[in-house]
């Protein structure tokens, strides 16, 4: 095995084992996905700043909404990722009323807001909503059967591609 490779599967090792100390409740997947945000970028997880970011998304969002559901550990651990919490939860929050606007809500579609806010600049918050609805109606149209509101995230992603509809 590659010397990187190693160290980048010790490294998920490690962050999989501090996650699951913050977010015992979660499934081994929850947490192997956690790991790989961090890892992803090169980063240890932190306790505490998970901790935070833990409390942060609970003083932002109300008890029932899907940023509190299934997504919660994912979403902190991006918060955690992130170096600056507040303004990730902030722009994450905005594109998730953009994406609402066009969809009923699902318990993706907060995940999806969250990776548009950041991979994209903010000023094209809006236009990545609309283009995730024209993405979903041409997919739905093709499929109606098969598509259904989680499709809505996978839309989303797709609309942060350069490529024409």
């Amino acid at each position: 095995m590659k010397a990187q490779t190693r160290r980048n599967c010790e490294q998920l090792i490690e962050n999989r084992d501090r996650i699951k100390s913050v977010f015992s409740w979660d499934g081994g997947l929850l947490h192997l996905a956690c790991a790989g945000i961090f890892t992803a970028k090169g980063r240890t997880a932190d306790e505490s700043v998970l901790e935070d970011c833990k409390s942060l998304l609970k003083q932002k969002v109300g008890v029932f909404s899907n940023f509190r559901s299934t997504a919660r550990s994912p979403i902190t651990a991006m918060l955690a990722a992130s170096g600056n919490p507040e303004q990730t939860l902030e722009d994450g929050l905005m594109v998730y009323q953009l994406l609402r606007k066009e969809f009923w809500t699902s318990t993706y579609l907060p995940l999806a807001a969250m990776i548009i806010a950041q991979m994209a600049r903010p000023s094209q918050y809006e236009e990545i909503a609309l283009r995730t609805r024209t993405i979903y109606d041409r997919m739905k149209k093709e499929h109606p059967f098969l598509t259904s509101g989680e499709d809505s995230a996978f839309c989303a992603l797709m609309a942060l591609s350069e490529k024409e509809n």
